[in-house]
């Protein structure tokens, strides 16, 4: 997300967020009727409504599908528990736990989003968080099919900054969190920045990017595909192509004309639309040159690249998180993985010995900083 868009939702949403933290449901409510249109029923929805949702046959196959890839691809990705000896009769351990309550934002307004459901959901239980609470506006009947699937019950028909108010603070009726997770709008993306002091959140998701880099052996159809893909998300989406050849420039400019939020630029050569990417640090990155695995080789700053396929195949089929970063934070960010839904214990153990040895290092260094007490708590 660019920095001056951000900058203005942080202004927007900080008013919501400070009255649902200040009068709970009642805010919640009156914010969500505001800006989302009718008030709801109520905020929970029904095990009733969950268990009687329904979707087309291929739907439902193509969802268990999409749960069995991000499942094993976010197994694999458990960090192991370490336990080292690092000064004699002294072992530091660090033990991987999972978080106790996360909280997932799904997007569900103008284009639901099941797979962002699946994406933040299927992470959290191989994590083997206890609480899983999901927040979406009138959620779609595949997201209720979805989160039966995945055997997810709590789901609050709310959503924007005022959902990630109540996760954060807890009202009357959603119970506080430990971490809110999940893409959403600018204002949504501001919201979380606003709670990170009283919650861990995942990463800054805003509005989707992609940067598409192309040689003279790339296909224009296809280039432009991936391209319109992505803007497809909404107004705010940018998409990108970059390209040393002219023949892909003009075609492909001919299938975009008509879209705002798609550009073509000319650059001198694919050494010189790897440093525009680079600088970009896009959401998405798309590879259409004839030596992928050479351009690949110098890119650092993306949240995900896709070699020989369109930006879509990672965001629903191939197991890998489209929970990404925005805004040029690929740059020191990665995508949401398992971690994000863990915490580490760090538990250190000393023998007798091992802590009279210790004291050779801690109380001269004790001393050397001004903290006598350190000291003498050591050579106890």
């Amino acid at each position: 997300m660019r920095r001056a868009l951000l900058d203005d939702a942080l202004g927007a949403v900080a008013p919501i967020v400070a009255d649902v933290r200040s009068r709970g449901d009642a805010a919640l409510l009156e914010w969500t009727e505001r800006l989302d249109g009718p008030r709801p029923d109520g905020l929970h929805v029904s095990a009733e409504a969950i268990e009687e949702a329904t979707v087309d046959a291929d739907v439902l196959v193509a969802l268990r599908r999409m749960i069995d890839a991000v499942r094993a691809f976010s197994a694999a990705q458990r960090p192991p528990d370490t336990a080292v000896e690092a000064a004699p009769g002294i072992i530091s351990e660090r033990l991987w736990l999972p978080l106790d309550a996360v909280g997932l934002c799904v997007p569900s307004g103008r284009s639901p989003l099941p797979s962002s459901l699946v994406m933040t959901a299927v992470p959290a239980l191989v994590a083997g968080v206890r609480r899983v609470a999901v927040v979406t506006p009138n959620p779609s009947a595949a997201i209720l099919v979805a989160a039966r699937e995945l055997g997810i019950d709590e789901l609050h028909a709310i959503g924007g900054a005022q959902a990630v108010a109540a996760l954060a603070y807890g009202t009357e009726s959603i119970p506080a969190v430990d971490a809110v997770i999940g893409p959403g709008s600018a204002y949504v993306t501001a919201a979380k920045l606003l709670v990170s002091s009283r919650v861990r959140i995942d990463l800054p998701a805003g509005p989707s990017e992609v940067v598409a880099i192309a040689d003279g052996n790339a296909d224009p159809a296809r280039v432009a595909a991936g391209l319109l893909a992505q803007a497809e998300h909404g107004d705010d989406s940018e998409a990108l192509l970059l390209t040393d050849d002219g023949g892909v420039a003009s075609r492909v400019e001919a299938l975009v004309v008509n879209h705002h939020n798609v550009w073509v630029e000319r650059v001198g050569s694919v050494d010189e639309a790897v440093s525009r990417a680079e600088e970009y640090a896009p959401e998405h990155l798309e590879l259409h040159v004839a030596s992928p695995d050479d351009v690949l080789a110098r890119i650092r700053n993306a949240g995900s690249v896709f070699v020989g396929c369109s930006s879509v195949v990672g965001d629903y089929a191939a197991g890998a998180t489209h929970v990404l970063p925005t805004g040029g934070l690929a740059r020191s960010t990665g995508g949401l993985g398992l971690e994000a839904y863990m915490k580490a214990l760090q538990v250190v153990t000393a023998t007798p010995e091992g802590a009279r040895r210790a004291a050779e290092v801690v109380v001269p260094l004790a001393r050397a900083e001004g903290l006598p007490r350190h000291a003498e708590a050591a050579a106890a």
